[in-house]
């Protein structure tokens, strides 16, 4: 059976069309209203653990929705509930098929990536690659986990001695940051991701090709099981 058939509607969503249906449930419910303030980015960014860009975005969705309005020096304002029972039927199935693709396009390169990576990496790629596993531990890592994330991953390209790979996720760095959001946002998750970063990264070190290429594989599927299925 296909994961996505018994996904949440907000887990196939991009991380600030989530943000926007929290909003838009705050107006149902009553908890904002017209003429109410938004509190400010960072505030929004901690209160629903995910990154100020994706708040961002959340804030021009709704803007454009005129739901909210920014005044310059002010701040960000509510001037109307807009529809707040607009279907999602049609959002949710492109938002799938689109974290499909993506996911199709990881699992096909990473692994092989991994692989190459234990086998060509470089003294000095591997040491540039534990300097960003410390920037991740404790874990959750301090900071953004997304950005740490991208960091690991593209590391690996470097090292796999193609610099194809690298060109590639650099490429679809933005498509890429909304299969990376989703499975970091709690604590648990990013410790999760930190713990099977360590073993591809143990892997790569110790020269093993079929073991980095196991565990890169094995972390996707772990990240296809965040993406897609509820807690």
């Amino acid at each position: 059976m296909n994961k996505t058939t018994s996904a949440h509607p907000s887990e196939q969503l991009k991380i600030y069309e989530q943000v926007v249906l929290r909003i838009q449930e705050m107006l149902r419910t009553g908890t904002l209203t017209v003429g109410d303030k938004l509190p400010p980015e960072r505030d929004l960014a901690s209160t629903f653990q995910v990154s100020r860009s994706s708040i961002r975005e959340a804030i021009r969705s709704l803007q454009e929705k005129g739901i909210v309005e920014s005044r310059r020096g002010n701040g960000t304002f509510v001037v109307n509930t807009g529809d707040i029972l607009e279907p999602l039927a049609e959002a949710v199935t492109e938002q799938r098929i689109y974290l499909l693709q993506i996911m199709e396009f990881r699992q096909a390169i990473e692994p092989a990536m991994a692989g190459l990576a234990a086998r060509n990496a470089t003294p000095e790629q591997l040491k540039e690659i534990a300097a960003i596993m410390k920037e991740k531990a404790p874990e959750p890592p301090e900071g953004d986990p997304w950005e740490k994330d991208i960091r690991f991953h593209c590391a690996i390209a470097k090292a796999s001695g193609n610099p194809l790979f690298e060109q590639a996720l650099l490429n679809a760095s933005t498509a890429l940051e909304e299969t990376r959001q989703a499975p970091l946002q709690t604590p648990e998750r990013r410790a999760q991701s930190c713990s099977m970063h360590k073993e591809i990264f143990s892997a790569i070190v110790a020269g093993d090709e079929t073991l980095a290429t196991e565990c890169m594989r094995k972390h996707l599927e772990q990240v296809h099981g965040m993406l897609f299925t509820t807690e």
